[in-house]
């Protein structure tokens, strides 16, 4: 599990790097920097790191959450996740393929179908993120 005091500073080589071991990662700048590079998203392994937003998190099937705790719920683990209102969604953050492996979670949302959104917080329901 994460340990903020072990936690370093945001790799410079942020936008191409694959893998993130015990480092933030704002996710604005892995976007930002990814996407001038031509990149996205997919197949990157993060692993005791501080996975910093603001940002709504759109994972796809294959994205794992290992040992991580998602952030402040405020009691009820449903404040982390947005429903889309219409069949797209627009301006959030698509993940595919990834591992977050004991990572915390800092002003991240989540959102998907609804399918998505219900098995998320089955999943998550009684382990207290």
């Amino acid at each position: 599990m994460y340990d903020l005091n072990a936690t370093g500073p945001t790799p410079a080589d942020l936008a191409v790097r694959m893998e993130f071991e015990k480092v933030v990662v704002p996710l604005y700048e892995l976007v930002t920097g990814a996407e001038k590079a031509g990149l996205r998203i997919d197949g990157r392994r993060f692993v005791d790191c501080v996975i910093h937003g603001p940002c709504v998190i759109i994972p796809n099937a294959d994205t794992r959450f290992e040992n991580c705790n998602l952030g402040d719920v405020a009691g009820d683990v449903r404040n982390l996740f947005l429903r889309p209102a219409g069949p797209m969604i627009i301006g959030g953050l698509q993940v595919n393929n990834c591992v977050f492996d004991g990572c915390i979670f800092l002003g991240v949302g989540f959102t998907g179908d609804d399918r998505f959104v219900e098995q998320f917080i089955a999943s998550l329901d009684g382990r207290g993120v």
